[in-house]
């Protein structure tokens, strides 16, 4: 399960009850925004966010907010989805850890949509960002 941590809530809770059914076959991913960048609604685990600890995530992944308006422009393009930023980080952590050979079924938690995060986005397309 890849989820991003902002007050950690989500994750906390999906872990929980995803740990009750499954056990310890459930892997617990959070994702934060990389070093010296800021991804709207998600935190890094120094900010100490109320239910992370519960969570005990088996992994952290950072990801840039250029990394997450990519897997926005992804999703977007390909599953006609309008995910918001901290799913977008979310989707890339996804993309990372396949690549790095983790093998299973995933659940990735997109808790948000990209209209509030508009200007974002086209700041992103202005600077001629248009991979994906």
């Amino acid at each position: 399960m890849i989820a991003g941590i902002g007050t950690s809530g989500h994750i906390y809770a999906i872990s929980k009850r995803m740990g009750e059914k499954y056990g310890d076959e459930v892997k617990i991913v959070g994702v934060q925004p990389a070093p010296g960048s800021r991804i709207p609604e998600i935190k890094r685990v120094e900010a100490k966010p109320k239910w992370l600890e519960k969570a005990r995530p088996d992994r952290i992944v950072d990801i840039s907010l250029e990394e997450a308006v990519e897997g926005v422009m992804i999703v977007a393009r390909r599953e006609g989805l309008l995910i918001g930023l901290s799913a977008g980080a979310v989707y890339q952590a996804y993309r990372r850890l396949v690549a790095e050979g983790w093998r299973g079924v995933y659940v990735l938690v997109f808790p948000d949509d990209v209209f509030k995060y508009m200007n974002i986005v086209a700041e992103h397309l202005a600077r001629g960002n248009r991979r994906g």
